[in-house]
């Protein structure tokens, strides 16, 4: 197929999202042939812009359109070709964000009782507009209105049948400037009776949208409380068999049989016990409907390799030795502990069924004082113990063990932690440098608002770390779903290997009732870009009447012949063992894997005392909002609102939260304004650009991600922060 074929065909998929009314006038006109609601599910090989980034290279005229579904790429004929449709995907995608946001401040807007708001609205709006029609505002106003006008119209209509009747007695002056006159008095009463018929068009629409709203809501958190009733119902009749078939073990007063896990010499073993505190859980639910997890799904073989056989040899659990951390400068041991307010998530979320978290307004009260850059820093707890040792290993797989074991040490933290944490306002950025204490140091920042999406960079002892967060999420009234989009790099520049993985989903259940919990599930697929080797993890969905080790994570690590080398086995919240592949046997559910004796590659650090009251942080997320000198205006640090809630004080923390909410929301309709004018005059349109990050194409994965241009720290070590915007 020729490049001019493949071309039409690209443009020909784009013409289901936005079309140019014309070829030579598509830089002022952008149609979009659907709503936003049915952009990518009604049309086929559509991507919405909304939610896409788009990226241009002169060099090649090529153009890539990149979305978490799919990636376009378009070869435009010549430069002047690549630039036109550079300019209308821009002008759409443009439109897209606009509408958007209008849709996003409408519901902030109407709230929780959004009928009503919706109905008071357009009642208000029309009266007003009525009332311009019927008086006049100003007794001076240019243009007549009103009353005036209609009482003037109908004067004017008598005189011109007088002149009609009279023509031939009265100069063709005077009739002629009669005629004018009502030509002009019609078209003004015309106008206000279209400027009424728009408002009422326009104001029926809210109040459609609202109403829907209101009723697939109410729709839907009907079938998730019947749902739910019959839960509980199968729940109360299976705890009541195994209180009746448990004996001594399980019997009792209490919530009825829960198995506990015990560690003896590297072997799981389970026992029962009666709970004296009732903990509610959902029922184990399939919810990888929803979207299917990680950077793979598994193949036949894969599947059957996690139901194999793992023969291990009895003794001890060889554990590798930590290494000695320097002392570095005196850092915080606590905060100030959270206060004990009663929180009624539901009371917030119940308006919230279907949307994205990210668009969900959410006082401060169900958030914990840190920022999502802070949250995605925390991935680095651990790296002074995982990459640093990675970095030394000569053998790939064993490296790949260890970048395994930091991938799944990256989700330690997420089991208590069931507060939000700050969306991040465009610009924001935060520094950690621990140079000096633990070998390393990050830079993040947020680099989109639509989609929204951080950029993270790290370096290390003989490693380097770099990945672009942005997720979608969706909340079905009982639990509420986190996916990632993007990969994470890591990287050793001595021996050149180059490993990518994304990030598997985050659900927090128990939204309606019951205590709420996490659970993070899916597959992910870790490659070495360099050799071919590939690492398959599994992260189990939980069960109630699973009988695996609860938050088990198991994988295998396979050469670029497809043999397997390592098994990889632990739990997301504990550790993580790696274990020698002696000999595989067998095949299907009969294939047996020897190995050697496990070795303890990750434990998780003891729980900090007192961390419960201090939104159950780690020592090492206490430490992430400590104040420091020298930062960069935008840093996290510096966040009124973050700082408020910290304190302790919510209330003021929520009044701050709303002012830069709305301060941000004052910048983008003006950047609106300038885009429209932009448009209007066919002028090309400047995108927002990062500060210290560019937006490429990633060659290992086709995908586009934004690298650090490496100016940060100049600018740190000369207090330079020209760059930076105010945005607090």
């Amino acid at each position: 197929m020729n490049l001019r074929k493949r071309l039409r065909g690209a443009k020909k998929s784009l013409g289901c999202v936005w079309r140019p009314s014309n070829r030579a006038d598509k830089l002022n006109h952008i149609q979009f042939e659907e709503s936003q609601s049915e952009v990518g599910e009604t049309c086929r090989g559509s991507i919405n812009l909304h939610e896409a980034r788009v990226l241009s290279d002169k060099v090649t005229s090529n153009i890539v359109i990149a979305h978490s579904t799919q990636t376009f790429h378009l070869k435009a004929q010549n430069d002047l070709d690549r630039e036109a449709w550079l300019k209308a995907l821009e002008y759409a995608r443009h439109r897209a964000n606009k509408e958007a946001d209008s849709d996003n401040d409408e519901d902030e807007t109407l709230g929780a009782s959004r009928g009503a708001i919706a109905l008071e609205g357009a009642k208000k709006a029309l009266e007003i507009k009525m009332n311009q029609l019927h008086t006049s505002k100003k007794k001076n106003e240019g243009t007549m209105k009103g009353r005036r006008m209609i009482i003037i119209t109908a004067k004017l209509g008598k005189e011109l049948e007088n002149v009609m009747m009279n023509g031939e007695a009265m100069d063709r002056k005077i009739i002629g400037e009669r005629i004018h006159m009502f030509t002009v008095a019609s078209a003004t009463v015309v106008q206000a009776a279209d400027e009424i018929a728009s408002l009422s068009e326009k104001e029926i629409k809210k109040l459609e949208k609202a109403l829907s709203s209101e009723n697939s809501q109410r729709i839907q958190l009907q079938e998730q409380l019947e749902t739910l009733a019959k839960q509980h119902s199968s729940l109360e009749r299976a705890a009541a068999r195994e209180g009746g078939s448990g004996g001594g073990s399980g019997g009792g007063g209490g919530g009825g049989a829960i198995r506990k896990w015990e560690r003896k010499n590297g072997i799981v073993a389970s026992y029962s016990y009666t709970s004296d505190e009732e903990e509610f859980h959902d029922a184990e639910e399939d919810i990888y409907h929803e979207r299917k997890t990680g950077s793979s799904v598994n193949s036949g073989e894969d599947e059957e390799l996690f139901s194999a056989e793992i023969v291990v040899p009895e003794g001890t659990i060889m554990v590798s030795p930590r290494i000695e951390m320097k002392s570095g400068r005196f850092r915080r041991s606590s905060i100030p502990n959270r206060p004990d307010h009663p929180l009624n998530l539901w009371s917030i979320m119940k308006n919230c069924i279907g949307k994205e978290l990210s668009k969900i307004p959410m006082p401060v009260n169900f958030s914990e004082p840190l920022s999502v850059l802070q949250r995605i820093t925390e991935d680095l707890e651990y790296s002074h113990l995982l990459l640093d040792e990675a970095a030394r290993k000569t053998d790939p797989l064993e490296q790949l063990c260890w970048v395994a074991a930091y991938a799944v040490s990256s989700y330690s933290t997420t089991g208590n932690r069931t507060t939000k944490p700050f969306n991040p306002l465009l610009g924001e950025t935060y520094e950690c440098d621990r140079m000096e204490d633990l070998g390393w140091r990050s830079i993040s920042e947020q680099v989109s608002h639509h989609p929204p999406a951080a950029a993270h960079h790290a370096e290390g002892k003989g490693w380097t770390m770099y990945q672009d967060f942005t997720m979608t999420s969706r909340f079905r009234g009982k639990y509420l779903s986190v996916i990632p989009i993007g990969h994470t790099h890591v990287t050793f520049p001595a021996s050149r290997n180059h490993y990518t993985y994304k990030k598997i989903t985050t659900t927090v259940h128990n939204i309606i009732v019951g205590k709420l919990w996490i659970d993070n599930h899916g597959d992910m697929e870790i490659t070495n870009h360099t050799t071919g080797d590939k690492c398959t993890l599994k992260f189990a969905q939980y069960s109630y009447f699973g009988r695996d080790v609860p938050r088990k994570v198991s994988g295998f690590v396979k050469d670029s012949s497809g043999n397997v080398k390592y098994v990889m086995q632990g739990t997301w919240d504990d550790h993580m063992d790696m274990l020698k592949v002696i000999k595989a046997t067998g095949k299907g559910d009969k294939t047996k894997v020897e190995t050697e004796s496990p070795i303890r590659v990750w434990t998780v650090n003891e729980p900090y005392p007192g961390n419960d009251q201090m939104h159950h942080f780690t020592r090492f997320a206490i430490e992430l909002n400590e104040e420091e000198e020298g930062v960069a205006p935008t840093d996290s640090r510096l966040r009124p609102d973050q700082r408020l809630m910290e304190n302790g004080l919510w209330d003021e923390a929520n009044e701050k939260k709303q002012e830069l909410e709305e301060k941000q929301r004052m910048k983008r309709k003006a950047r609106e304004a300038q885009v429209d004018e932009a448009m209007q005059r066919g002028e090309h349109i400047e995108e927002i650009q990062p500060i210290w990050f560019e937006k490429t194409q990633d060659e290992k994965t086709g995908s586009l991600i934004h690298v650090f241009k490496g100016e940060y720290w100049k600018a740190k070590e000369s207090n330079d922060w020209s760059k930076s915007p105010n945005i607090f």
